[in-house]
């Protein structure tokens, strides 16, 4: 496998984890007794990754785009997980 075949595979494992995070952080703000804890990790997490630059977001999209391609189940809410936490990227 190319190495950039393997920063592809890597890039959707490290969003399908972001999206396992921001989802079960979701549903602990809903209905968990930690709920405010919940809801500043997401904030935390927002910031972060609203510090990307252009290229950054560019490439995070992308890789949104693919795992959603990949999961039509869920697909609407990964595409629409960025403009959740308040992040807008071109």
């Amino acid at each position: 496998m190319s190495a950039e075949a393997e920063d592809v595979l890597q890039g959707d494992e490290v969003v399908r984890a972001l999206l396992a995070a921001v989802a079960s952080l979701e549903d602990l703000a809903k209905v968990g007794p930690d709920a405010r804890m919940a809801l500043n990790a997401l904030e935390e997490i927002a910031f972060e990754l609203g510090r990307m630059d252009a290229e950054e977001g560019r490439r995070l999209v992308e890789l949104l785009e693919r795992v959603a391609a990949a999961e039509p189940e869920h697909a609407a809410w990964i595409q629409g997980v960025l403009n959740a936490l308040g992040i807008e990227l071109s």
